[in-house]
């Protein structure tokens, strides 16, 4: 089976460098990770730019690209954290030495908007981090906050959710990648997208119309990009929209519809814009089961 490239786990006293790959970061949000770091036996690294405000993004795409170059240039850095999403990386993705990162893998954590890092990330065959970020620091449960600290500590945990009636039962292996449904979406066309063909595809998103999930997912379909995937697995559908004439089917029946039957899929896991956020790593090997139990996805 392939698996990406896996940096290596932290080590007490290893730096952990904190960036802004899409909106600025407030003086708050960068003092709660300053913090969690500290924490876990960790040292906090500030990028240069970190708060720095362009508009809306946390400096120009020229400082944020560069922020990423230097913590991947610091030889004391081991992780990336990206302290928001928002909007923004697919305007610095291009810039980020990835070369160099390769040379020298670190962890890059992040989720939502840093979808299209871990795309991008997948594409050059290095593993990364779907995880909370700084600003869900107040809200985020207290295991998914100790299981992001096993997981960059060489540790990653298995995620768990409770049997769902359109769960499909099976059990396969592959690697896993996705995200934000949007942003993957989003990037369709590009070099960053990720090739599917034997993954786990996980999913999750925010704030979105039920016809535009389904546009998506038929976009998706059309792209031909769908074929090959192995198993889905699912996290939050939040706070979704309908118009005043229902569109008559929920979110992960759309979801549902897209793939052929007998893959299998698991409902409800527990990643996405909720407090229960838990941390898993892209390109990397897991088992996803799903029985009359509910769903589980474990690494290998």
């Amino acid at each position: 089976m392939i698996q990406s490239v896996s940096p290596p786990f932290l080590k007490p006293g290893d730096a952990v460098a904190i960036v802004s790959v899409s909106r600025f970061a407030e003086d708050g949000v960068i003092e709660l990770a300053e913090t969690w770091i500290r924490e876990q036996g960790w040292r906090p690294l500030c990028a240069p730019h970190l708060g720095a405000k362009q508009e809306q993004f946390g400096g120009s795409d020229e400082q944020r690209a560069g922020d990423v170059n230097w913590a991947i240039a610091q030889d004391e850095v081991k992780a990336i954290w990206s302290i928001r999403g928002g909007y923004g990386a697919v305007r610095m993705v291009d810039g980020v030495n990835w070369d160099g990162l390769k040379a020298q893998p670190k962890w890059l954590i992040g989720f939502s908007d840093f979808t299209m890092i871990l795309g991008e990330a997948f594409q050059h065959q290095l593993c990364a981090i779907h995880s909370w970020m700084p600003i869900q620091r107040p809200l985020v449960t207290e295991v998914s906050s100790v299981h992001l600290a096993k997981l960059l500590g060489g540790q990653p945990q298995a995620l768990h959710s409770k049997n769902h009636p359109l769960n499909r039962h099976g059990r396969i292996q592959g690697q896993l990648i996705g995200g934000n449904l949007s942003v993957l979406y989003s990037m369709l066309g590009s070099s960053s997208f990720p090739n599917l063909e034997g993954c786990i595809l996980a999913l999750e998103d925010l704030d979105e119309y039920r016809y535009h999930l389904d546009r998506m997912m038929w976009g998706l379909r059309r792209a031909g990009v769908l074929h090959g995937v192995l198993g889905l697995a699912i996290g939050a559908f939040s706070d979704m929209k309908d118009n005043a004439i229902p569109f008559g089917r929920e979110p992960i029946e759309i979801i549902r519809d897209a793939f052929p039957e007998g893959l299998p899929m698991a409902f409800g896991l527990p990643f996405g814009h909720l407090e229960d956020n838990e941390p898993f790593i892209t390109g990397y090997a897991y088992q996803l089961e799903v029985d009359l139990s509910g769903g589980h996805l474990s690494p290998l």
